[in-house]
Parts: structure tokens; sequence; C-alpha cells
């Protein structure tokens, strides 16, 4: 079926201000963590960010240090083909299973293969449905 895995993503909020988002990746960058995913949005006063890295423990570390606040998320993803059509099939069977999609956000290197990632409101059955 498809590569399926229950991960743990950083929720990294900071102050809502110009550079900020240099600041939050260049630290990853300086501190040799790499992105997989990431989802960025302001709210109100406060920036953002969902980060899925190669090292949460280097990550959490390095922006903590800086001040910023950092939580943990239990998220599932999924690795599918990047082709028309391959999102709304996780979609129709997640639905079908009954199961409410908190968020999600994807990344794509252009490489025939995507990545999505989100939270539901069962990760235990998103992950039984899609393995």
């Amino acid at each position: 079926m498809h590569n399926v895995n229950n991960e743990t993503e950083l929720h990294v909020i900071t102050p809502n201000e110009p550079g900020i988002l240099g600041r939050v990746l260049g630290t990853l960058a300086n501190g040799g963590v790499n992105l997989r995913a990431l989802s960025v949005y302001s709210e109100k006063n406060e920036g953002h960010f969902r980060l899925l890295t190669s090292n949460n423990k280097k990550a959490e570390t390095s922006l903590r240090a800086l001040g910023y606040k950092v939580k943990t998320n239990g998220v599932i993803t999924v690795e599918i083909s990047d082709r028309i059509g391959a999102g709304a099939e996780i979609g129709a069977l997640l639905g079908n299973a009954v199961i409410d999609v908190d968020y999600l956000y994807g990344s794509s290197a252009g490489k025939d293969h995507a990545l999505l990632v989100f939270k539901t409101n069962n990760n235990k059955k998103a992950y039984d449905t899609l393995k």
C-alpha cells in the first residue's frame, strides 16, 4: 500500500515579525538539521511553524535557546506518488473510515513522490486505515 509512519512534528511559536522565517530556518541549518516538511502561518502576534525535521531533539534545543516555545505533536506521514488524484485517494480512505483531519501539509521534491503530514482526531485509526 502506502509508506505510512507515526512521527513527531515540532510546533514552534515565535513572535510574528519580519525576518523570523530566516531566523528559524537559519538556526536549523546552522545546527545541521534538515527539514523534511514545513508549514508556516501567522496568527495575531505569533508565528507558527510546524516542522518535520531530521533531528527533533537538536532542533528543539536550538530553537528553545532563542526563547521560542516548542511543542510536539504526533502526526501521520504518508508517502504517495506525485500524480493527479493521489491525495484525493488518501482523503477518500480517511473519509470512508470517518476520520476527521485536523490539518494537513505536504512536501514534494518532484521525484515522483510527495510526503503528506497530517494530524487527525484518531491518528491510530488513520495509520491503520492507510497502512
